[in-house]
């Protein structure tokens, strides 16, 4: 029986009778919110304008799903956000409670549908917000599935953010492993929403993903409030309020003290605008993934040591300041690294070149310097990458130096990826075909630039690849130029080959 259909048969069972819940949390009379079940299944209408009925007879939809049994059925329904959950309860009297044994719930204010409340524009996002904490404790209370396995909250908040203490307390009861919360706060004279203490010390909780206006901070001179995440594993604070205090406190700040509290903490990623001047130290020996970036441009010259010899993923994009690494990367895989052609005045060759010094034994390299510093730098490789199998490499007209220089240095290189750089600078700069070295792309099977547009630079690395790749089996061009993929590959053909097995392709 499709969902559509039941939708259809829920207006027909309105007429006949009105089901009331019982919300955990009282609203104001003025938003007169609905039932529950009514309320989100009405959303979900919003997006059907067709509906299905049963045919009679031969043709009528046997109903096989009803007969599964209830844990398989609570698993497929944990795959649904929960209004559209919630909406299969007007299936059949055997689905009516089925949704209160989802240990999952994915609530998003933004889905709570409005159109009916005839109010003024002023009052409707009052309204919304009302309703949608009402919405919120309501599933808490009706749900009977005990432990809760996932929450995910995306709240956009207006005037009242106090509800969230009750909600995080009654997640934290039930066991919650993970927590997915994005809140947009409207109202600048509130201030970001700050995660109640108690909720610190949640043992069960696994992942974590915060995003948005909230704040980690808490107290410095209160010791009894601690982080203690034992169970951590996952970590993800996105553009959320990490705002670092002054170089002497620098290591009692309640994001450094939070990783202290984690300590089985595998996978960590954060974006932030607030190291202000001073000396960070991240100390998180069983971290195996890390991710970190800069949304916005910061003035300020830090240092950041970073001690995770179980690395096996770094990511890093923003403006580059000194990143120290405890120790050399060893275990280390993969790296993405994206740096901003925002660069502080005095720019540190040292900076990049400590930076690939403890990443020399990745196999998997994403590299995009942007900006116009670059060809003033000189080589910034401490030595050869041996285990680097992969490249991919942003280039403009101000990097060619920087590509040449690795692809010089990366001896068992099997597949290139080269993409025109987004943001052209205009340079004297070109590409400069390196000395003859035997050992150059000698193991290069794999060769794609994206966005060719024919120009000179971009025309003489072509001509090197494919004159130097003794065993390159694919060249393939994604061509932005807007001349036609025909005439760019018989171009292409008038290239020698060392490869006499090397296929040409033009998208």
């Amino acid at each position: 029986m499709t969902l559509s259909l039941s939708l259809s048969l829920l207006k027909k069972k309105k007429k006949k009778e009105k089901e009331t819940v019982t919300p955990a949390f009282q609203p104001l009379a003025s938003a007169n919110p609905k039932p529950l079940t009514s309320l989100m299944a009405e959303s979900s209408t919003q997006s059907n304008s067709k509906r299905q009925t049963l045919s009679p007879g031969k043709d009528a939809v046997v109903d096989r799903i009803s007969s599964l049994p209830e844990s398989l059925l609570c698993h497929i329904l944990s795959f649904l956000p929960t209004k559209e959950l919630i909406a299969t309860s007007i299936l059949s009297t055997r689905w009516k409670l089925l949704w209160t044994l989802v240990p999952k719930l994915d609530l998003d204010s933004d889905k709570i549908n409005t159109l009916e409340l005839s109010l003024h524009d002023d009052d409707v996002e009052d309204a919304r917000e009302i309703m949608f904490a009402h919405v919120v404790s309501s599933v808490l209370a009706q749900q009977e599935c005990g432990e809760l396995q996932t929450f995910r909250l995306r709240w956009e908040i207006w005037s009242d953010g106090s509800h969230l203490d009750a909600w995080l307390g009654t997640a934290a009861a039930r066991k919650v492993k993970e927590l997915d919360l994005e809140i947009l706060m409207y109202d600048s004279d509130v201030g970001n929403l700050k995660l109640p203490p108690s909720f610190f010390s949640c043992r069960t909780l696994v992942v974590l993903k915060l995003s948005g206006d909230i704040d980690i901070d808490i107290d410095i001179d209160t010791p009894s409030l601690s982080f203690n995440f034992p169970s951590l594993k996952i970590l993800h604070l996105v553009e959320i309020s990490l705002p670092m205090p002054s170089i002497m406190y620098s290591q009692e700040h309640s994001f450094l003290r939070l990783l202290s509290g984690c300590p089985v903490l595998e996978d960590l990623s954060f974006t932030t605008t607030d190291f202000s001047e001073g000396e960070y130290k991240l100390c998180v020996p069983t971290l195996k993934r890390l991710s970190f970036g800069e949304t916005d441009f910061n003035y300020s010259d830090y240092e950041l040591e970073i001690n995770a010899p179980a690395l096996e993923y770094f990511e890093f994009y923003g403006d580059l300041r000194a990143i120290k690494f405890y120790e050399k990367l060893d275990n280390v895989v993969q790296s993405d690294v994206y740096i901003s052609r925002y660069v502080p005045e005095g720019f540190r060759r040292k900076w990049v070149f400590n930076l690939f010094a403890a990443l020399n034994n990745v196999k998997f390299l994403s590299f995009s310097p942007r900006g116009t510093e670059w060809h003033n730098l000189g080589n910034i490789y401490p030595s050869s990458f041996q285990n680097l199998v992969e490249l991919k490499f942003k280039v403009n007209g101000c990097s060619w130096n920087v590509l040449q220089d690795l692809l010089q240095k990366a001896p068992n290189l099997e597949t290139l990826v080269i993409t025109n750089g987004y943001d052209s600078v205009e340079s004297n700069l070109y590409w400069k075909e390196p000395q003859y070295d035997p050992a150059n792309l000698s193991s290069l099977t794999s060769f794609y630039y994206r966005g060719f547009k024919g120009l000179k630079d971009e025309v003489e690395l072509v001509k090197y690849v494919l004159k130097e790749a003794r065993v390159l089996k694919t060249a393939t061009f994604q061509v932005s130029s807007g001349e036609s993929k025909e005439s760019v590959l018989e171009k292409l053909s008038m290239f020698p080959r060392c490869s006499t097995t090397c296929l040409l392709r033009v998208e």
